[in-house]
């Protein structure tokens, strides 16, 4: 039997047995208000009732012994689990706001990619310059490709702040986006290789 079940058996074993002890008390109790008093014979069974009660009595206070061990008994394994609940609650509020500060750092890089990955997107879209591309955005390619490389670092680091904290999710999110920024990376520096503006 565990514990709990055991706790829970002796609460009950120690309320029924104070509640059938003090039924008793209150049947003699009943009994010897009744009693006449008029005869030796009625005096005796009197007496006999009051011993009988002064023993109930010190049963009733037995078994409330009993119980009151019961309940301290049940009260301490309360106490347990509500130590442990508020530890595990301590516990939920600081991965939560760890959970937070990852999906915030997530979310601005987010935002800060696809700002970088829109102008990366129309540089590549642009075709009125010399070999296929245009002076003004070759001009800005170096600066575009420098911006990539370094959100696809801050997307690694995330990845790796997010597996160490024990949350794959954000790790997975964050390295599709690093992914997304690397291809992005490898599309500008082509571009700077067909315009001539490439490292050599």
């Amino acid at each position: 039997m565990r514990e709990a079940e055991r706790n829970a058996a002796g609460l009950a074993a120690a309320a029924g047995a104070l509640d059938a002890e003090l039924q008793r008390y209150e049947q003699l109790a009943t009994a010897i208000q009744q009693e006449r008093l008029t005869s030796e014979k009625s005096l005796r069974r009197a007496a006999q009732k009051l011993a009988e009660i002064g023993a109930a009595d010190t049963r009733l206070g037995s078994h409330l012994q009993a119980l009151i061990v019961a309940i301290a008994a049940v009260r301490d394994r309360q106490q347990v689990h509500a130590t442990a609940v508020q530890a595990r609650a301590e516990e939920i509020r600081r991965r939560s706001e760890a959970l937070a500060a990852l999906v915030e750092q997530w979310a601005a890089l987010g935002q800060a990619a696809e700002e970088v990955k829109h102008l990366a997107q129309g540089l590549l879209g642009q075709t009125d310059g010399p070999n296929g591309g245009s002076s003004q955005g070759e001009a800005t390619l170096p600066a575009v490709e420098e911006r990539l490389g370094a959100l696809a670092a801050d997307a690694q680091e995330l990845v790796a702040a997010a597996g160490s904290a024990e949350f794959p999710d954000v790790a997975a999110q964050a390295e599709s986006l690093r992914l997304q920024l690397l291809a992005a990376l490898n599309k500008v520096h082509l571009l700077r290789r067909q315009g001539g503006t490439g490292d050599t």
